[in-house]
């Protein structure tokens, strides 16, 4: 048995899917490799989508456990490219037997966020409120969207199936029911005794317990579209015209402005990837972050916090996007350009080029490594980043190994 902790990061184009290998010794001196997986999932449109690639990572998955249970699934956060795996896997690829690859996988824990508890919004009033905003927002421009004679760009419809609230809520059920024990995990969850490691130790830095801190503001939309009652029937775009006394050329301005559901689609996407579960895994002196999609107000809330402290190896948030890292200002409490000891540090991006504009962000990725450097004596705040598009085919996996 290796005495090396592996992260095993597999490509599923725009999605994450994280094997975590750590050599466990028990007070006895026996050695147990456990198994962490960290979300399954990827986009439900453009080439980011392709989902003929859960086969042989679901394989490769079953291959490493060698039949014996995995110890801890993770959720991050409720977004499709981080959770439709399993659940599509279950449906299409183990078709056999109902709940085939569950018992095939037989979880000992999950790990989801908070607020996909069952009862979450019924004890959190204020998160409740903001969630009831969301979901009317997301509504009326899925109408607009769908009403429109326009083509939807490939980005916008992204990021409406990914926070698509049905199909997001099948999949979380299926992962509550994954495995014999389930915890809902916010910032103050004490990890122990809720997973089976006796050598590894974690720190939840986020998210925090009442999500509305994740809410922003929702602009007001005049997106002039009815939607009608019944199944089936489409939604069709309806004519403003101004009130009796009120300048025509400043009403249809403001219509305009208002008819602009971008900022409003991208606070909604910002809502959940901030619920993100963000988990420090530490182990004989390492220290792995793993942020699921976390952006900058959830990096804001944990600097607050004073969780930070230096890893070695950092999950890059949010598939490269220039809002999942933090500035530079808090980047130094995770990777300080004067290290805290000798031991090489990484980083590792999970992304797929072409599904979102500037994603990943060139800018972000050299401000943790960047190779090019005419100063050869720059500081890097990591030795290497794995970019798993550039790394790896569809399907297949990059291996970050820290010796024990």
């Amino acid at each position: 048995m290796s005495d090396k902790l592996r992260v095993r990061a597999y490509n599923v184009r725009f999605g994450d899917a994280i094997l975590v290998s750590v050599p466990d010794r028990g007070p006895e001196g026996d050695l147990a490799m456990r198994h962490i997986l960290v979300d399954v999932g990827n986009v439900l449109a453009g080439e980011g989508s392709q989902d003929d690639v859960f086969r042989p990572v679901l394989e490769n998955i079953l291959e490493q456990l060698a039949g014996q249970p995995l110890d801890l699934y993770v959720m991050t956060h409720e977004h499709m490219d981080h959770i439709q795996g399993l659940p599509h896997a279950e449906r299409h690829l183990y078709p056999g037997a109902e709940d085939e690859l569950r018992s095939a996988l037989k979880t000992r824990y999950a790990w989801l966020t908070a607020s996909s508890e069952n009862d979450y919004y019924r004890t959190h009033p204020q998160a409740e409120v903001k969630r009831r905003g969301l979901m009317e927002a997301y509504r009326e421009i899925d109408a607009f969207l769908r009403a429109s004679p326009d083509p939807m760009p490939q980005a916008v419809e992204v990021i409406m199936l990914n926070n698509n609230p049905n199909k997001t809520a099948d999949c979380v059920a299926y992962l509550r029911g994954l495995a014999e024990h389930t915890c809902y995990v916010h910032r103050g969850f004490d990890p122990r005794g809720n997973h089976p490691f006796q050598e590894a130790s974690f720190e939840i830095w986020a998210p925090e317990e009442d999500t509305s801190a994740y809410y922003g503001t929702f602009r007001p939309m005049s997106l002039g579209v009815t939607r009608p009652q019944g199944r089936g029937r489409k939604p069709r775009l309806t004519a403003s015209r101004p009130p009796a006394g009120v300048d025509a050329g400043a009403f249809y301005n403001l219509i305009e402005q208002r008819r602009s559901f971008v900022d409003n689609l991208l606070a909604i996407d910002r809502a959940a990837n901030n619920t993100s579960i963000v988990f420090c895994l530490t182990w004989r002196g390492w220290s792995l972050l793993f942020p699921g999609d976390a952006e900058t107000r959830s990096w804001k809330t944990m600097h607050r916090a004073g969780v930070f402290r230096p890893v070695h190896f950092l999950k890059v948030s949010h598939h490269g996007s220039q809002n999942g890292t933090p500035d530079p200002e808090y980047l130094e409490g995770v990777l300080p350009l004067d290290r805290a000891d000798d031991r090489p540090r990484y980083a590792l991006v999970t992304t797929w080029e072409g599904t979102y504009p500037n994603v990943p962000d060139d800018a972000t990725l050299k401000l943790l490594h960047d190779p090019g450097h005419a100063d050869a004596a720059l500081k890097q705040r990591c030795d290497r980043l794995y970019q798993i598009h550039l790394e790896a085919q569809p399907g297949a996996y990059v291996d970050i190994e820290f010796e024990g």
